[in-house]
């Protein structure tokens, strides 16, 4: 059942003291706070799971044995997923759902009979005859002498006596019983004349963390087998459960998920994990709509006064943003309302709005992403981030083992992720009937606001940046169809780190034979960026609540989105234009162009009007991989009218010296194809028409190219138009491109097994090995062109072999040049090596192998980035020193 949202209004909050850090934003100044007053958003799937498992944890009233084992909600997600909120509204939420609940609930504990009228004397006991008592483990009592179930007996007591008038002496006649937990328990339901017990216990990652092994009960030193502090808390909790009638509920997160209930179920609890996802874009709408302050306003009234019903795109971008954690959607309102207010910015426009969003940071202290991850541990964080982004879909109780960088022993996949500070949802069921809890099926969330407080610490790190521009991406439900999409991420990480270490686009083989081989790639101009789609049945040049453009639209999208070099990546699957986008431009001096040439299009000429100007390659790439059909002329015909065809007729090509490549990659292509190929080399066509049969080139008419509405379904044959070229991209030379390795496991990924672990590892090999020396040459900044050449990149491996230019490092008289390696191989500038110097002429060049961090540090080197640029500078001499 889905969670849908309510109305009823309630103070939303958990850590007071940590809320007011919500107030401010990275490049704000503290403003004055105005609180607002959240909606209570309706948890329906979550209450009826807690009522459900009560309800499996005791046989019907007239049986005379209870001995059933107790069945207990656990909800181990992420800070800010509303566990603390389910909790303590507990009753509000029954109250909300009533008529649901009367209806659904056709048995009850302690409750004769079935049906509609037990569902409604059930909900009327749990909203009338049932005790609600919270129970905050950073708020426990120190160990006093006295075990832990006893304390916790006294602290329940004093909670569900806390609003009667004669507490004392209530709390002394319940007290003296509980060292019996059925007697205490007795009494306790006898002087507050109620029959269930609802026990709400937060924070229990506590447990593992405090001074709890203080209490005798709890310290596995004391017990035989050494039982660790969680087996023998649901050992306490047993003894309670199993009284009648105790609902309970446990809250806390956790970076061992699958522990915790395999220390349960040997303790004869079994733990139950709760659905709370982050809510769903529509539910993000509601739950800002709800949002107030105290004097009655809304919050979209204080924001869009001209508006007040607020705007789509607003509450997608905070969707995109937050991904719909409940603690980050409200933490972004409270900072828009605060520093919008005092500063006096109402009714900001889409771009505006969307600027000011992505510079709220998140909380530092919410913040569970481990710090200073070493490259193997990178590698799983990026491995699980890309498989967030794409939405992967695994099995709960799902094990990773140590192939993906984890050691020997395996792992659960949802302990791993949690410990990185994964949030995850639930997905829907594939068919009729129940799901087995073995077979259900999450997919993990990483919300933009947390990875931009991560992604501060790898800055450096070019995988940092290629995921940063993933966010946010349309991904379709997982699915064969869906292949594509996932694909095409991935060749674009790939394409990324190829374009990092090379000089030329020559290098990578995909485009040999194309007008851009010869064409420097700078690499401060390589980085990814999403882009909107296109979409061919659009009646409007651009929707925003699609993202996408119409396929007429290219002049306006080239203009807003193409202005910078880089990798483009359209934001869903894409079906009227390129699956991948790159602009690259070059400087070309021209001493014969006229006063009239160079002032023709002021935007594309560079510094020097007279002798430069810039000329742009725009790549259009076309991904059949995932294909399991060979790729025919027909579909050649309809990736050329997805892009060259509109864009020799919308962007003026000649006259804007934009030259037009159509890129096709495929794993298969049918024999009138594969007979163009010949040692491994692409198919290349220039500016003409090529008749299907054969592709004979036909030289086409002086005004062949003027019909702008030309299309290749016609019976003229394939139409390449003037500065544009059609690239067919060989399979082997796809091979290289990625990798046999990366090739062959990126065919396991779209295979036909369910299971994670097919996709994770080659994710993990792919973004790791194929990074690992773009990481170990860019610690932490990236070299330079002019210091790094691609030599080969061999088919047998996916590992890219660089080699460093050689001989720039000399000796002089027996003295190493430090001066030039400083300058050469750790890209210090001249005054930085000046500085470093005097001080490294202590070391030998046969010391280098012992050189850290910490030793740099102790020789006087105070700057950090500068001892990590020394450290890699070395390690990248010393493995391109020729050997004796």
């Amino acid at each position: 059942m889905d969670d849908q949202s309510g109305t009823t209004e309630g103070r939303l909050g958990r850590r007071q003291e940590i809320e007011e850090a919500a107030s401010s934003s990275r490049t704000d100044s503290p403003v004055p706070r105005i609180p607002l007053i959240r909606p209570l958003v309706n948890r329906r799937a979550a209450v009826y799971q807690i009522i459900s498992n009560f309800i499996s944890s005791y046989t019907p009233s007239n049986s005379s044995s209870y001995d059933v084992r107790p069945s207990v909600c656990f909800a181990p997600q992420m800070y800010g997923s509303g566990k603390t909120i389910l909790g303590k509204h507990f009753r509000e939420f029954v109250l909300l759902n009533r008529q649901v609940l009367e209806k659904d609930i056709i048995e009850f504990p302690g409750i004769a009979g079935s049906g509609v009228s037990a569902g409604e004397r059930a909900v009327e006991a749990l909203l009338n005859e049932t005790l609600y008592v919270n129970v905050d483990l950073r708020d426990f009592p120190r160990f006093d002498g006295e075990d832990f179930e006893p304390t916790l007996f006294k602290k329940i007591s004093k909670e569900a006596l806390s609003s009667l008038p004669n507490k004392p002496e209530l709390l002394a006649k319940v007290l003296k019983n509980r060292k019996d937990p059925k007697e205490w328990l007795s009494s306790l339901f006898e002087v507050t004349n109620k029959r269930y017990l609802f026990l709400f216990i937060d924070e229990i990652g506590l447990l593992a963390e405090g001074d709890f092994d203080k209490f005798p009960d709890l310290d596995p030193q004391r017990k035989p087998g050494r039982l660790n502090v969680y087996r023998l808390f649901f050992r306490v909790l047993s003894s309670l459960l199993i009284q009648r009638f105790v609902i309970c509920y446990l809250a806390g997160r956790s970076d061992a998920i699958i522990t915790k209930q395999k220390d349960a179920i040997s303790s004869r609890v079994n733990l139950d994990f709760l659905r709370l996802d982050p809510f769903s874009e529509d539910t993000t709408k509601l739950f800002i709509r709800g949002m107030k302050i105290s004097t009655g306003e809304t919050a979209l009234q204080l924001l869009f006064p001209k508006h007040p019903e607020g705007h789509d795109w607003f509450f997608k971008q905070v969707y995109n943003y937050t991904e719909g954690v409940p603690l980050y959607v409200r933490h972004v309102m409270q900072v828009l309302v605060n520093t919008c207010i005092h500063n006096k910015l109402y009714n900001l426009t889409e771009d505006e709005m969307y600027a000011r969003i992505g510079e709220i940071s998140s909380y530092v202290v919410y913040s569970t992403t481990p710090s200073n991850m070493n490259p193997n541990t990178l590698k799983v964080f990026a491995a699980l981030l890309l498989a967030a982004i794409l939405e992967y879909e695994f099995q709960v109780f799902e094990t990773v083992y140590g192939g993906l960088v984890l050691g020997e022993s395996s792992r659960y996949v949802l302990d791993i992720a949690n410990n990185f500070g994964f949030y995850y949802q639930y997905c829907p069921n594939k068919g009729p009937g129940e799901v087995d809890v073995k077979q259900q099926r999450i997919k993990l969330v990483f919300p933009k606001i947390v990875f931009e407080a991560a992604k501060e610490e790898y800055r450096y790190y070019p995988l940092m940046r290629y995921l940063d521009f993933l966010f946010p991406l349309n991904v379709p439900a997982e699915s064969r169809s869906s292949l594509g999409f996932r694909f095409e991420v991935i060749f674009a990480a790939t394409l990324y780190v190829r374009c990092c270490l090379s000089r030329r686009l020559g290098e990578l083989s995909i485009f040999h034979e194309s007008f851009v081989e010869d064409v420097v790639w700078e690499i401060e101009k390589c980085r990814v960026r999403t882009v909107p789609s296109f979409h061919s049945e659009l009646k409007t040049s651009y929707s925003a609540k699609e993202q996408s453009y119409s396929p007429n639209a290219w002049k306006e999208f080239y203009d807003k989105f193409l202005s910078e070099d880089g990798i483009f990546l359209p934001n869903r699957e894409n079906s009227s234009g390129p699956d991948i986008l790159v602009r690259v431009s070059v400087r070309r001096h021209d001493s014969s162009l006229s006063a009239d040439e160079s002032g023709s299009s002021l935007d594309q000429v560079a510094m020097d009007t007279s002798s430069e100007r810039t000329r742009v390659y725009l790549i259009g790439i076309a991904l059949k991989y995932y294909n399991r059909s060979t790729v025919s002329v027909g579909m050649i015909k309809e990736e050329v009218d997805k892009f060259l065809v509109p864009v020799s007729s919308q962007l003026d090509l000649k006259e804007n010296d934009i030259w037009a490549i159509q890129l096709v990659v495929s794993t298969s292509y049918n024999n009138e194809i594969s007979s163009h190929f010949t040692e491994k080399q692409n198919w290349v066509m220039n500016t003409g028409v090529y008749y299907e049969r054969r592709f004979e080139k036909k030289r086409p008419s002086p005004g062949a190219w003027q019909d702008a509405s030309s299309s290749n379904s016609d019976k003229e044959g394939l139409h390449i138009g003037p500065n544009c070229q059609l690239v067919v991209c060989s399979v082997d030379n796809l091979k290289d491109f990625l990798g046999q390795q990366v090739y062959e496991q990126l065919q396991k990924v779209y295979s036909d097994t369910e299971s994670v672990l097919m996709k994770l590892d080659p994710l993990a090999k792919l973004l790791g090995r194929n990074l690992e020396r773009l990481w170990r040459s860019d610690v932490p900044m990236e070299p330079e062109p002019s210091q790094m050449d691609i030599v080969s990149t061999r088919t047998d491996t996916d590992e890219m072999e660089v080699t460093e230019r050689k001989g720039v490092v000399s000796v002089r008289q027996g003295e190493f040049d430090w001066m030039e390696f400083l300058k050469t191989y750790c890209d210090l500038t001249e005054s930085e090596a000046r500085l470093c110097c005097d001080t490294l002429k202590l070391m030998r060049e046969q010391e280098f192998t012992s050189v850290d961090t910490a030793i740099l540090e102790g020789l006087g080197i105070e700057d950090p980035r500068t001892r990590l640029k020394i450290v890699a500078g070395i390690q990248r001499y010393i493995r391109n020193k020729p050997r004796s």
